[in-house]
């Protein structure tokens, strides 16, 4: 798949952060499901970008993520079944391999060309089956933790709220240093120049708050493309938290994955409390957000001095590559 053309940093002026099915979108890995709704056996279907697709996991265990329409007459694929690690449509028996190509037909014949399927490059980690959305090869790889592999981690996945904006805007409240002292009520030092563009792809910053509510703490943030943000929150010790967000036609499903590192000094009931501590701290900042994003017309407007965080942010998403999605 061609990437569109990068923009000019005076986009950023115009950026709407509205959903329109069809219109090209910031090349990532953007999460589909959650791991344990695609079973070992048969496929399931989920919305993604402008369209639909169907996930199954291999005999091994990898998962698939496909366009769900069949090339044939148009049925969902997620209706079908699993065979020999395709999927075959319950309409016709049409089987497509994980590739996306047509591996047999009922009938003699051969098989048409345009008999196929777009196959995503998928991956899965917390919790989560990520497809990547973009050039046929991923430009950088799946979502990461600063500090800690994912094996170093015990973590639960939550389905959170829907928006009805772009997932850019909900992972701008980062570097939204107003949103964060005046909304959050925090308190911090971090300057503008203090955020760490990474490459073309990556963005991390340090910052140690003070809460009237909880008292001190610090986040060492990470942010993966435009749509993905993990965090450690470390006190006298450490939680994580991940938020990702996927455009659905004209909204975007949000997903939150609270973490702790494994530490064998720990009880498993120890272990869940942590897990609980994090998952209130996301669910916390998602009621706010959730009151802001709700209903929201966003446009760059009168800004301040208290904005330069965000404006620099705002360019960086206006220069980020994208890709029309897949057509189903």
């Amino acid at each position: 798949m061609a990437s569109a053309a990068v923009s000019e940093e005076t986009d950023w002026q115009r950026l709407d952060a509205a959903l329109r099915p069809g219109d090209p979108q910031p090349q990532g890995w953007y999460a589909v499901t959650t791991s344990e709704e695609v079973p070992e056996t048969g496929p399931i279907g989920a919305d993604f970008l402008s369209g639909r697709v169907v996930v199954y996991r291999k005999a091994s265990g990898e998962p698939v993520v496909m366009t769900a329409r069949c090339p044939h007459m148009g049925a969902d694929l997620a209706l079908g079944d699993v065979v020999d690690d395709a999927i075959r449509c319950t309409y016709h028996h049409f089987c497509f391999g994980p590739n996306g190509s047509c591996t047999k037909i009922p009938s003699e014949g051969p098989i048409p060309t345009a008999a196929r399927l777009h196959s995503y490059p998928t991956a899965e980690s917390f919790g989560l089956i990520w497809a990547w959305h973009g050039d046929e090869t991923p430009l950088y790889g799946p979502p990461t933790v600063r500090d800690y592999e994912e094996a170093d981690l015990v973590f639960r996945v939550k389905r959170t709220n829907v928006f009805e904006v772009a997932p850019w805007l909900s992972i701008g409240n980062t570097f939204d240093f107003m949103h964060l002292r005046y909304v959050h009520d925090l308190d911090f030092t971090v300057e503008p120049e203090d955020v760490r563009y990474e490459g073309d792809h990556h963005i991390e910053l340090d910052i140690p708050f003070v809460s009237k509510e909880t008292g001190a703490f610090e986040q060492r943030i990470r942010v993966t493309g435009t749509n993905v943000v993990s965090f450690q929150t470390v006190t006298d010790h450490t939680t994580v938290g991940i938020f990702t967000s996927t455009p659905i036609g004209d909204r975007a499903q949000t997903w939150y994955v609270a973490a702790v590192p494994r530490d064998e000094g720990l009880s498993p009931s120890e272990i869940e409390a942590r897990l609980d501590e994090q998952q209130k701290f996301g669910d916390d900042l998602l009621v706010d957000d959730a009151r802001t994003l709700q209903g929201i017309r966003f446009k760059v407007g009168s800004l301040v001095a208290g904005d330069r965080a965000m404006v620099t942010y705002m360019q960086w998403v206006s220069r980020f590559p994208t890709a029309p999605p897949v057509a189903d």
